[in-house]
């Protein structure tokens, strides 16, 4: 009989294939995006559109279908191949980490949010789930987009980060230490919803007077539209910023004053290591920048003022897609690539 081994007996590793890639789809007032990312972070495709149709069964939701499949053909991804899927949509974040996500977990959206969030009648996730054969999972839109810039772009590496998205509303997604703050009710962050007027107009929220109402993007196109007796998109904002147009300047700095003030607030209460600004917006987002790092200094304590970084977002049309495999990856939503054999005597 030979001598008896010692020490731990040994351990083989059976090592499966990475990750397949994300189907990503992004759907808000002012249009749809949809792409398909590796789980490298790779962008393989993107796609941007208008907005969907709305029906009397909430959004027609065939061109976002017709787009997923374009988006996949272009990729040379089969759908047997991808890990998951991810739809951002506006409204309270409603993650789960189940397979059986839906994004009407819980109570229900209220008013007009409940059509973007009822394609064909039914939910988005489950027409993708339906659609693609994969798992499915729903996060707020702007939530994606700034775990984007927190992993991937302006706010990598810092412990804490406060992402503004502007685009659509005024809406926020709070990251700390790699990952997204949803809070109880999945509002966390959501500046949009404090309140600014005691008289104000009925928000979808339930409240009166909530600030983006007021101070928002789409409400600032429409006082620039009635002061010049002309339709303004954001694309003609972002080009008379980059013409250094005074009026149009003066309107984006007097926006970015009154959000940089409720962002006072939200330093004091968060000490974020970084604001970041929707970098959508082109050359409007680096003055609205301007204008809420003039409002941090007068109105945040000077130390934390000091210490907060406003910054403008730099992934774009990426940031959401980049997010949804950071979601995959903090979630740990992705399957284990290394899965242990069964022990085996050491030789």
């Amino acid at each position: 009989m030979g001598p008896q081994q010692r020490g731990r007996p040994s351990r083989r590793w059976s090592i499966s294939s990475p990750p397949g890639p994300v189907v990503v789809v992004v759907g808000g007032a002012h249009g749809i995006t949809v792409g398909v990312v590796a789980a490298d972070g790779t962008v393989l495709s993107v796609v941007e559109d208008g907005p969907l149709e709305v029906t009397p069964d909430g959004f027609a939701a065939g061109r976002a279908m017709s787009h997923v499949d374009q988006m996949l053909a272009a990729a040379s991804v089969d759908p047997t191949d991808l890990s998951l899927a991810v739809v951002g949509l506006p409204g309270p974040s409603s993650f789960s980490g189940g397979v059986g996500d839906g994004v009407n977990a819980g109570h229900p959206p209220s008013g007009h949010l409940r059509r973007f969030r009822t394609w064909d009648g039914t939910s988005p996730v489950n027409l993708l789930r339906e659609h693609l054969g994969c798992p499915v999972y729903s996060e707020n839109d702007v939530n994606l987009a700034a775990l984007g810039e927190a992993t991937a772009g302006v706010a990598t590496g810092l412990p804490a980060a406060l992402h503004v998205g502007l685009a659509h509303g005024t809406g926020a997604g709070l990251v700390i230490e790699g990952k997204l703050h949803r809070g109880h009710s999945g509002l966390a962050g959501e500046i949009g919803h404090l309140h600014s007027d005691d008289g104000g107009r009925l928000c979808h929220c339930g409240s009166h007077g909530c600030f983006w109402q007021t101070r928002s993007i789409p409400a600032l196109l429409e006082s620039l539209a009635d002061a010049h007796g002309r339709s303004f998109s954001i694309t003609d904002v972002a080009e008379a910023a980059a013409r250094e147009d005074s009026d149009v300047e003066r309107a984006l700095l007097g926006f970015s004053e009154a959000l940089g003030r409720r962002l006072a607030d939200a330093v004091v209460f968060i000490d974020p290591g970084a604001i970041v600004i929707d970098g959508s917006l082109g050359a409007a987002s680096a003055t609205i920048a301007d204008g809420v790092r003039d409002a941090l200094r007068h109105c945040a304590p000077p130390g934390l003022a000091r210490n907060t970084q406003v910054l403008v977002g730099e992934l774009g049309i990426r940031a959401p897609l980049l997010g949804a495999v950071a979601l995959a990856r903090s979630e740990i939503l992705f399957s284990s690539t290394a899965v242990p054999a069964p022990l085996v005597s050491g030789r």
